[in-house]
């Protein structure tokens, strides 16, 4: 009865106790590359403009209507490695900031206020949020950051 009642203990510390007392803190990989991308087009397009949620995992929520004046559709999924890898490598914190900075606009500078298209990204990596917008943020249209986040809207215009 002993032995039993000895091994059973130890099993129990084991696997329950010694994990409460002393936490396993090597962060998984999901828990060191969390972020979120969440998108959406604004302008023109009225109430019909589409937009996006990328997750950390490569998941995705697309939500677009099919035709003008459609109802809305909304397709998951996942996005295929090549694009993933591409973002991955683009979501660069100073790189962020830099875009992300407030700058005064001319009605000219957007699209949206001639009837056009503007975009707007909401990044959130570690906790952080940057938002990025082609209408209020110091956008570099040639940098890496912002070709590599429009690869996410040359997919989603595929999956339609």
């Amino acid at each position: 009865t002993f032995v039993v009642g000895a091994l059973g203990g130890g099993y129990l510390y084991v696997a329950h106790f010694s994990k409460v007392i002393a936490p396993d803190t090597v962060q998984t990989e999901a828990q060191a590359e969390v972020f979120v991308i969440e998108s959406e087009s604004y302008g023109g397009c009225h109430a019909d403009c589409p937009s996006f949620q990328v997750l950390g995992d490569g998941s995705y929520r697309y939500k677009y209507a099919a035709q003008v004046d459609a109802e809305k559709t909304i397709k998951s999924g996942t996005l295929p490695l090549e694009v993933q890898r591409v973002v991955r490598q683009v979501l660069e914190t100073k790189e962020l900031v830099a875009q992300s900075q407030v700058q005064s606009l001319e009605p000219s500078d957007c699209n949206s206020f001639l009837d056009g298209i503007d975009v707007r990204y909401n990044v959130t990596i570690d906790g952080a949020e940057y938002t990025l917008d082609s209408c209020g943020t110091a956008i570099d249209y040639q940098s890496d950051l912002w070709n590599g986040l429009a690869q996410l809207w040359n997919y989603f215009k595929t999956v339609n």
